[in-house]
């Protein structure tokens, strides 16, 4: 049953696609934002890993295991955490030069984006905060949950959900606020694109209080070019300052639809925004700027219903999958959700090298957390 419900989606898929008129080219061009489409479920089976650290020494840095879990769905982080999949995340921590217990540093826990850790990103960054006097600690949510380098696109965005990169997020904050070189109460969250949008998720108040209610909330949030036309279905925050950097450029990150989601979080926290002239998406990429062919959600709203977390378009239920549902069947019915919304997918917007914008972004995310941390 389970090969012809895929025979059968890969079919209305690609009829779906040649009926609106859009080419995709599903397995090697899906951008991951956030709601992928697949031919094939079955999802990689879960490596082998050390065994996972709760707390760490004055002396740790690289590589480091620690407890996370893997609801797969919203529905399952907001009303059955507690039952969801154990297993083990990993991140690398790069601490700046005189951390120590005597002096305890800020850090940033860094999300890469939906393609994986991209050498001219996510390294790059962690060198550029350390240079500044700030440790941190960038996840990889792909490998723990089985995709590698070799995996497709669409392997490596169904292996993963927003709503796992986000519990990543708080138990990498659970862990790294126990190393004694690390300064508990100014720990923020930055993240690029796919990361970018979670990082923005990660104000959500709920989700700390149930992942990591004993532990001080992020102190800042920087999200990237995160696109906006997903929410998590409440208002609630933390509270926590947050910035969002993005190009007037980027198809994929709509102003208008960015503007309401800022101007709502503001009613509960600092909010800054920098809108750069001229830039498009991904501008640390080392792949020329150009128009790229990947697909996008426009004129439509992704949210969860507050209470149950069940997925909703434009307000309307979208196909969810049935309770206890294993990781494949939950990936099924993510993939199913884009036959609820064609019409929501634009194609097309501009990715590649802009060292003006990188540069501007840059400086802007050292001042940002230059005046948090400082304040904390």
């Amino acid at each position: 049953m389970k090969r012809l419900k895929k025979v059968l989606l890969s079919v209305i898929i690609l009829c779906t696609i040649a009926g609106t008129g859009f080419v995709y080219y599903v397995e090697e061009q899906y951008a991951g934002i956030g709601l992928p489409w697949t031919t094939a479920i079955d999802l990689p089976a879960l490596p082998d890993l050390p065994e996972p650290q709760k707390i760490l020494t004055e002396q740790q840095s690289g590589d480091i295991y620690f407890p996370t879990r893997s609801p797969y769905d919203f529905s399952e982080l907001l009303t059955n955490f507690d039952n969801t999949l154990e297993h083990t995340g990993k991140g690398t921590l790069t601490l700046p030069k005189g951390a120590s217990a005597d002096n305890p540093v800020p850090a940033m826990i860094i999300l890469h984006g939906s393609g994986g850790i991209d050498p001219d990103r996510e390294p790059k960054y962690a060198e550029l905060f350390a240079k500044n006097g700030i440790a941190s600690f960038v996840i990889d949510y792909y490998s723990v949950r089985g995709s590698t380098s070799d995996s497709s696109y669409l392997m490596k965005t169904l292996s993963a959900s927003e709503t796992d990169i986000l519990v990543d997020a708080y138990s990498a904050l659970k862990v790294i606020a126990t190393h004694p070189a690390i300064d508990a109460s100014r720990i923020g969250v930055t993240g690029y694109s796919y990361g970018g949008m979670v990082t923005r998720y990660a104000l959500d108040a709920r989700v700390r209080d149930i992942v990591a209610p004993d532990t001080p909330p992020f102190a800042a949030h920087i999200d990237v070019y995160g696109p906006c036309h997903q929410t998590l279905g409440s208002d609630q925050t933390t509270g926590a300052p947050y910035l969002a950097i993005y190009g007037d450029e980027d198809n994929s990150v709509d102003p208008k639809t960015c503007a309401q989601v800022h101007n709502k979080l503001a009613d509960n926290g600092p909010v800054e925004t920098l809108m750069l002239e001229g830039a498009g998406h991904a501008w640390e990429s080392s792949r020329p700027r150009d128009l790229y062919e990947f697909p996008y959600i426009s004129n439509c709203t992704f949210s969860f219903d507050e209470k149950t977390g069940n997925a909703l378009i434009n307000n309307q239920p979208a196909t969810t999958a049935p309770a206890g549902s294993g990781r494949e069947e939950r990936a099924f019915a993510r993939a199913m959700v884009m036959m609820d919304a064609p019409q929501c997918i634009k194609q097309g917007y501009i990715i590649g090298s802009d060292k003006k914008s990188e540069t501007a972004a840059k400086e802007k995310m050292l001042s940002f957390m230059n005046q948090v941390f400082n304040e904390a």
